[in-house]
């Protein structure tokens, strides 16, 4: 009797999460013939050559080599990260890896004429897949539509548009699964019931607006198939929900290649009340600040990590904030940056005006840096 109430649980739940209508079977394959144009995007045949300022320039939005407009492959070796891009007629094409040497963290990104398509990223072993459309209210032009993740035999995928999702548990596949969105409009889920370890499990496959992946089971109750106990929440995977398109990255990892291909250890130490705040060539005399700056970039908008600055003090922190103000080009009017970036060899002052710097990811990353300044 057991083993049969707990089939009809299982079946009750899939019958539950079944597709709402038939329309929505055109939205899937309509999906799916997406997602399989994105897998057949080439990438462009052309030249392989390492990026460099001396070399690489970018005018009215264009990537140009040597003073052509560049087609080919480019790749790049800097202290923190590592990768290639691939570029037809100016605009990135086809895929771009980006290898961050300190997380073991990887990004393949598909481009279509410089558009974001399709993002895969790979950490411990557990890879998400992202598959982006247009979206003209957004700050990127660009939308999530379906988010995949698998590790193990597990596997779990939301299609957002015709919002029907599957899983795939311990080798047991449930398609069909309705995604369902919490009350508040920042978190979607898919779930099913599995037979795991001499119990019975709900499981959610769940993604919230920030980028937050995560795998969430509760216990069900034999004798009370009612009842529900949290058993577990892990953390899967953080994708950068706050997109910066290819000319962008392009541009950002280009000002950065002129820095040494081999990573330093950095001294920057914890804040506290007994620990002295050093000057920043002492902080930062084994690492760049081009370095500094991109690694806590990286970190803070990529990874959805801020907690990285909380192992800076406020003065320190201030002048990462600062680089980047410096890396755009800003004249500053305090000596103490004045005089601290007119040493920088790659510093050019030539702007007066803040406002008028930073884009909207940028201007984020600000924003965040002064809750932790204060």
């Amino acid at each position: 009797m057991k083993k049969l109430s707990i089939a009809i649980l299982i079946l009750a739940f899939m019958a539950s999460c079944s597709n709402k209508e038939n329309g929505n079977t055109k939205n899937r394959n309509n999906t799916s013939n997406q997602t399989a144009a994105y897998m057949k995007l080439q990438n462009p045949q052309g030249p392989t050559v390492a990026l460099n300022l001396t070399d690489f320039k970018i005018e009215n939005e264009f990537i140009y080599y040597q003073g052509n407009i560049f087609t080919g492959k480019v790749t790049f070796n800097l202290p923190h990260k590592s990768g290639y891009f691939f570029v037809s007629n100016g605009k990135l094409e086809g895929e771009t890896e980006i290898n961050y040497k300190l997380s073991g963290t990887k990004k393949v990104q598909v481009y279509e004429q410089g558009k974001l398509v399709k993002l895969t990223q790979t950490e411990n072993n557990i890879i998400t897949e992202v598959i982006y459309s247009d979206d003209p209210n957004s700050i990127s032009n660009r939308k999530i539509v379906q988010i995949t993740t698998k590790y193990d035999k597990n596997s779990y995928s939301m299609d957002l548009q015709s919002m029907i999702g599957s899983i795939q548990k311990n080798g047991k596949f449930i398609k069909d699964l309705n995604v369902e969105e919490n009350k508040n409009g920042d978190e979607k889920y898919v779930g099913a019931v599995f037979e795991e370890n001499g119990g019975v499990y709900k499981t959610y496959y769940n993604f919230t607006r920030d980028g937050a992946i995560s795998e969430i089971k509760y216990k069900l109750d034999s004798k009370n198939q009612k009842s529900e106990t949290l058993s577990e929440i892990r953390k899967l995977n953080d994708i950068n929900t706050v997109l910066e398109n290819g000319l962008t990255l392009f541009r950002r990892i280009l000002s950065s290649s002129g820095e040494s291909a081999t990573p330093e250890q950095s001294s920057a130490q914890p804040n506290g009340e007994n620990i002295s705040n050093p000057t920043p060539t002492q902080t930062n005399q084994n690492e760049d600040d081009l370095a500094l700056l991109d690694r806590v970039y990286d970190e803070v908008m990529h990874k959805n990590n801020p907690d990285i600055l909380k192992t800076f003090s406020k003065r320190q922190l201030a002048y990462i904030r600062n680089t980047l103000f410096a890396k755009k080009g800003y004249i500053f009017t305090k000596p103490e940056y004045s005089n601290y970036f007119s040493q920088k060899s790659w510093y050019r002052g030539t702007q007066t005006n803040q406002d008028t710097l930073l884009n909207e990811e940028e201007k984020r990353f600000i924003d965040i840096f002064r809750r932790y300044e204060n």
